[in-house]
Parts: structure tokens; sequence; C-alpha cells
């Protein structure tokens, strides 16, 4: 399974959300498809499938808000970038 895939499971499991109620351009917080209960849960998911450690100065739309940006967030962690 895509990394993309892997975590729009995640989201649709976590919101109870159908599969064409989210894609990987979806605006998860600005539209309000996620709450602050599912930011957490999220954040803990991608530290574990990922192996990342999501910082709260990293918590913004720009990282978390859709699946791409989501996606982007961690290559750039992997990389060290971020």
């Amino acid at each position: 399974m895509a990394d993309a895939d892997t975590i729009l499971e995640f989201i649709r499991d976590e919101a109870d959300l159908e599969d064409d109620e989210v894609t990987a351009d979806t605006s998860l917080f600005r539209d309000q498809l996620l709450d602050s209960m599912n930011l957490t849960a999220l954040i803990a998911f991608l530290e574990e499938e990922f192996a990342i450690r999501v910082k709260p100065m990293d918590i913004v739309y720009e990282n978390l808000d859709t699946v791409n940006h989501m996606l982007a967030y961690v290559a750039r962690k992997k990389a060290g970038d971020a």
C-alpha cells in the first residue's frame, strides 16, 4: 500500500469518513473533517508509521492539512530538513 493510501485509510477510519469524502488534496482541518482529538491521533500515527517525531512547532496547516502536505512533511523529516 502506498504511503498516501495508508494515511487516507487511517483518516477515514479515525474520522468515520467514506472513501469519496477525502482525497490526498482534501483540506482536513480547514474543511473541519478532523478536530483536535483526531489531530492527536494523526500525529501519533504519523510518528509510528514513518518513524519520525512531530515537533509542536511543526503542527501547522502547511504540514498537516492535506495528505499531500503530510507526505511532503514526512519526506522533509526523513531527509533531515525539518
